[in-house]
């Protein structure tokens, strides 16, 4: 006989995409299913800022207001995110369930390792996202964050087109 592992929390990592928040929306479907607590998660890519962002001081209104829209943009996406939550839920089943939404800047790791090393740090069970295909056949298929979460990540991942 297998028995299931309980699925206490599930990461719904968020890029704003649209694919992201179709898998959203289906990981607020399963969280309301096994009545999970979810985690909004969005990374930062500081290698992706424009190339304007790293020839200026850090400190300078210029260099300040590249990240600072980064991090509204994120911001909005998550909010998004935990009011579909709070739509699909109702209220009775909104206050059983968490939701907690984070912002990672990791100047260091890729996407896909911040993403799998705060799964890891946050006993993640499931790993709902989207898919994005960027470049390359495997990426076409998959896309490449995606790809490395399913790869190396230590819990269950369920993707999304």
């Amino acid at each position: 006989m297998i028995r299931l592992k309980k699925i206490k929390k599930i990461m719904l990592p968020i890029d704003g995409s649209a694919t992201a928040m179709k898998a959203a929306r289906i990981g607020i479907s399963l969280s309301k299913k096994f009545h999970s607590n979810l985690i909004g998660l969005t990374v930062i890519d500081l290698t992706s800022l424009p190339y304007g962002y790293f020839l200026t001081q850090p400190g300078t209104l210029s260099h300040d207001k590249i990240l600072e829209e980064k991090r509204s943009e994120a911001k909005k996406s998550l909010d998004e995110v935990e009011k579909s939550m709070l739509e699909a839920l109702g209220e009775p089943q909104a206050l059983e369930i968490k939701f907690r939404s984070e912002i990672i800047e990791d100047p260091y790791s890729r996407v896909e390792s911040a993403i799998i090393n705060y799964a890891e740090s946050e006993g993640v069970d499931l790993i709902v996202m989207g898919t994005r295909g960027r470049s390359g056949f495997k990426r076409i298929l998959l896309g490449s964050v995606a790809s490395g979460v399913l790869s190396y990540s230590h819990c269950p991942v369920m993707t999304v087109r």
